[in-house]
Order: structure tokens, then C-alpha cells, then sequence
């Protein structure tokens, strides 16, 4: 029990950590050209979707059961892995 519950503060510190740089994205977006706006909108719209994914794989792991929730960790890092590469590649983007 306590590696589940590791791993569930382990997602749920990392998800606030992305929060916290979509919406740093955000406020960047908001100082931008309107062309440039619309780009990064939808890069944030992506964004916010990977990080719906991957909330919700994370609230279906914490109602599985102990033997469960462990075949749903490969699902849960492949949607991390996605929120990964989109942040990067959204935060690459706002840097240019």
C-alpha cells in the first residue's frame, strides 16, 4: 500500500507542477501578438487535454484495487509521458 500511495504523490505533485507552468504559458500567451495568440492557444488546448488524460487515468488508478492499480501504471505513464512532450514542446515554442 504505502508504493501506491508514493506513486499517487508522486503524480499529484507532479500535475500541480505542470499546472503551474500552463498557466505560466498562459500569462505569456495573453502578452503576445494575436497571431502568435492563436498559435499558443492551441498549444494550450492541447496541453489541457494531455493533462485531463492523464487526471483522469490517475482517478481511475485510485479506485482500482492494490492488484489493479499496478497494470494501470503503464497507462498512467504513457499519458504522463504525453503531458511530458507537450509541455516541452508548448514551453520550447513560447521561448522562440
Amino acid at each position: 500500500m504505502a508504493k501506491k500511495d508514493e506513486y499517487f504523490r508522486m503524480m499529484e505533485a507532479q500535475m500541480k507542477k505542470w499546472d503551474e507552468e500552463v498557466d505560466k504559458l498562459r500569462a505569456k500567451s495573453a502578452q503576445a501578438s494575436a497571431e502568435a495568440r492563436a498559435k499558443y492557444e492551441e498549444q494550450l488546448k492541447a496541453l489541457r487535454a494531455s493533462r485531463d488524460a492523464a487526471h483522469k487515468k490517475l482517478q481511475e488508478m485510485r479506485q482500482a484495487s492494490e492488484s489493479a492499480w499496478q497494470n494501470l501504471q503503464a497507462g498512467m505513464d504513457s499519458a504522463w509521458s504525453s503531458m511530458k512532450s507537450a509541455l516541452d514542446k508548448a514551453t520550447s515554442q513560447f521561448k522562440k
